[in-house]
């Protein structure tokens, strides 16, 4: 049954069924559509039906009927999809090819209105009222119309045809595309073909339609009951006239969806999972699909799956690889938020390794030189790994420079850095060291933000100590207002201060074992190094023979400054 609808406020009814011969448009209250508003005539515009046609003609309106935006002068044939326009007031016609069908019973209209609705793009999803459908192959026994005909030569060449072009697409788009290029080929009567496919978060979306006529190519609405069926059997269904088989018990919902003759074909996976169908179908009641059609659909929507995966595949491939481009240029751009050379200070000397876990990492460290007489050294480890953990990194280098230029209080510094963190809200933390270095006094600032205590090699031969954990405070970014405190201790000639991340004491072996700061105290006291460049190395040696084969499982940060002698 032919529709015709509105959504403007002036027109008193939004949805009117061509259920008649000759219905008027205008401001009279007799008008089957009527319009209030003042520049629509009285008697306006009337849609007829003859010939197995709906026609639309101009009643001498002062104002004149838009048809697609261009005025008519003459009676004209409508096509479904057609726009009308009536001074300001449109309408959207949705025709069918059959003649005026009787009312629709009540009872009907209210199981129509009920059913839910998924709007996609150029496509309409239906939830409609059939409760079932068979899934076998064989078609159904009513026979309207004429069958399809295709001949097993011509099935032959379109199989062979079908391999050779899915072969050579890789992109998604085009296999569907060429899919359903193929099927249209094939089919000569076929008017419209459309390919469903779940997507990941397991939501069916139509992908790819195409319509033999132009005015098919609107408001195209497809069954769900069915797509669902064929997925969940893997069968194919067909029927010659999907309106009058008793299997569907869709009669009043085919009917909406102006559905004649009727194939569908799952899409199956190499894992045997549904990922799709491909459907088509007739408007006209001329032609009607077949058992030897469907074989051949299931065919080429065999060969269509294998395209698709493999289509897929290459899609992953090159977002892999565009993913490791991209990481790369991220590796590279975070190495340049660390610094590309140590200070050239008289009397100190700076050594730090850096390694992150993945391309990109968490964590931190940083050379701040604010002054003649000051220093800033931080080391930070940004909780987790990976690129969220690298940008909260590249804020916290940010706003660590910002607060360390209005300060020359370590502890003040670290109160502004935590007021910008926890302003952020983010569920996430950073542990780190702040040392404020005086070059002239030879003293250093150090405030701890709940990162492991940094340890203090003297040079006058006693044992080496860790910063006491009661001079730690709480992870930046955890509590609004929280007050810093900061402890200041003496460099003499040959001391040194060695700085690093967890990803250094907790590096584990094969045996699960960690490295321990224990070890690392060990390593510093019982060699004979003396500068921060060879601390380093023994440490990292150290580290990296515990390990042996084992990969990392944290950023690893370490940073040595030393005071010669």
């Amino acid at each position: 049954m032919a529709i015709l609808t509105s959504s403007d406020k002036a027109v008193a009814r939004k949805r009117v069924e061509l259920d008649e011969q000759r219905i008027t448009i205008g401001r009279h209250p007799r008008c089957e559509v009527q319009i209030d508003e003042g520049a629509v005539s009285r008697k306006h515009a009337a849609i007829s039906f003859r010939e197995n046609a709906y026609f639309l003609e101009d009643l001498s309106s002062r104002n004149g009927t838009f048809l697609n935006e261009q005025k008519i002068s003459s009676i004209t044939r409508l096509f479904d999809g057609a726009k009308i326009k009536i001074c300001d007031v449109s309408f959207v016609f949705q025709a069918d090819d059959l003649a005026p069908h009787p009312p629709v019973p009540k009872t009907e209209d209210r199981r129509r209105s009920n059913r839910k609705l998924l709007d996609l793009p150029s496509f309409t999803l239906h939830d409609d009222i059939a409760t079932h459908i068979s899934s076998q192959l064989e078609p159904s026994s009513h026979h309207s119309g004429k069958s399809s005909h295709v001949s097993a030569d011509d099935k032959l060449r379109t199989l062979i045809k079908v391999a050779q072009t899915l072969s050579e697409s890789l992109e998604r788009d085009e296999v569907l595309s060429k899919i359903l290029d193929i099927l249209f080929e094939l089919f000569t009567e076929a008017d419209r073909g459309f390919i469903i496919l779940k997507l990941a978060d397991g939501e069916l979306r139509p992908l790819a339609f195409k319509a033999r006529r132009p005015q098919d190519d609107e408001n195209v609405r497809v069954s769900r009951t069915i797509v669902n069926q064929v997925m969940e059997t893997q069968r194919p269904v067909v029927s010659s006239d999907a309106s009058k088989d008793d299997r569907f018990d869709l009669s009043q919902s085919v009917v909406d969806f102006r559905i004649r003759s009727i194939m569908c074909a799952p899409l199956v996976n190499n894992k045997n999972e549904s990922i799709g169908v491909i459907q088509l179908d007739t408007i006209r009641s001329a032609i009607a699909f077949k058992e030897s059609d469907l074989e051949t659909l299931a065919t080429i929507a065999l060969q269509g799956s294998l395209a698709i995966q493999k289509s897929d595949l290459f899609e992953e491939a090159r977002r892999s690889r565009e993913m490791k481009s991209d990481l790369k240029l991220a590796q590279e751009l975070q190495l340049r938020f660390l610094p590309q050379r140590p200070p050239q200070v008289d009397h100190y000397d700076f050594a730090s390794y850096y390694r992150a876990m993945q391309q990109v990492g968490g964590d931190y460290y940083d050379y701040i030189e604010l002054d003649d007489d000051h220093i800033a050294i931080i080391v930070a480890d940004v909780v987790g790994h990976g690129i969220a953990a690298a940008m909260l990194m590249a804020k916290v280098s940010a706003e660590s420079r910002f607060a360390l230029a209005t300060t020359r209080s370590a502890a003040d510094a670290i109160n502004k850095l935590n007021e910008k963190l926890t302003d952020l809200k983010l569920d996430r933390f950073v542990t780190l060291v702040l040392c404020l270095l005086n070059t002239k006094k030879n003293t250093v600032e150090i405030v701890n933000a709940g990162h492991m205590p940094p340890i203090i090699r003297r040079a006058d031969g006693g044992a080496l100590e860790e910063l006491s954990i009661e001079h730690s405070g709480l992870p930046v970014g955890i509590v609004a207002g929280y007050e810093y405190e900061a402890t200041t201790i003496e460099l003499n000639g040959g001391d040194l201060i060695v700085l690093y991340t967890d990803g250094i004491n907790e590096a584990m072996n094969s045996d699960g074992q960690q490295f321990t700061t224990a070890a690392i105290i060990k390593e510093i006291e019982t060699s004979q190094a003396k500068t921060p460049e060879s601390v380093n190395e023994v440490v990292r040696s150290a580290v990296a023979q515990h390990m042996g084969t084992e990969n990392s499982i944290d950023d690893m940060c370490l940073v040595t400054v030393g005071r010669s002698e």
